[in-house]
């Protein structure tokens, strides 16, 4: 069976490979050994991390949460001074779903021993820019009230 495929930089600087042939004059020391199908043990310490992580995003929410609670307990009667506490509570559930969804995807991928990618770069991101959108918006509330 004779591979013609080649890498993105072969391709890239058009470098030509010949293609794998086997026989002994490809054969490398080692090159006949089989791979092992061994049971792989996965330490306590890796479920540990993902509970140490869910536990972290966990407390992020009920901060938001008690941040939401104080704001809307502490401002006036006036409904913009309210608003951002109201604001924020969906916030701090979004948070708690986010933590919730990460951590029973990573422990599944966990148990079925799963390669990976076990980071995820999007959904932090997404609930930063909307902790800071909320937060330039609470900045725009209070120039908004002082002005007028």
């Amino acid at each position: 069976m004779k591979s013609t495929e080649q890498g993105f930089f072969s391709n890239f600087f058009g470098m030509k490979q010949p293609p794998f042939e086997p026989g002994p004059s490809n054969m490398t020391i080692g090159s006949l050994m089989k791979n092992r199908q061994a049971a792989i043990k996965i330490e306590p310490k890796v479920f540990f991390a993902n509970e140490r992580t869910f536990l972290a995003w966990l407390h992020s929410s009920v901060l938001l949460a008690g941040a939401s609670v104080a704001i809307v307990s502490m401002s006036d009667d006036n409904f913009l001074s309210q608003l951002y506490g109201i604001v924020l509570l969906p916030l701090a559930i979004t948070f708690l779903m986010y933590s919730m969804h990460q951590y029973g995807k990573r422990a599944q991928m966990i148990r079925r021993r799963a390669p990976g990618p076990y980071e995820d770069i999007i959904g932090p991101s997404v609930l930063a820019v909307s902790v800071i959108l909320s937060i330039v918006a609470q900045f725009t509330i209070k120039l908004y009230e002082i002005l007028n």
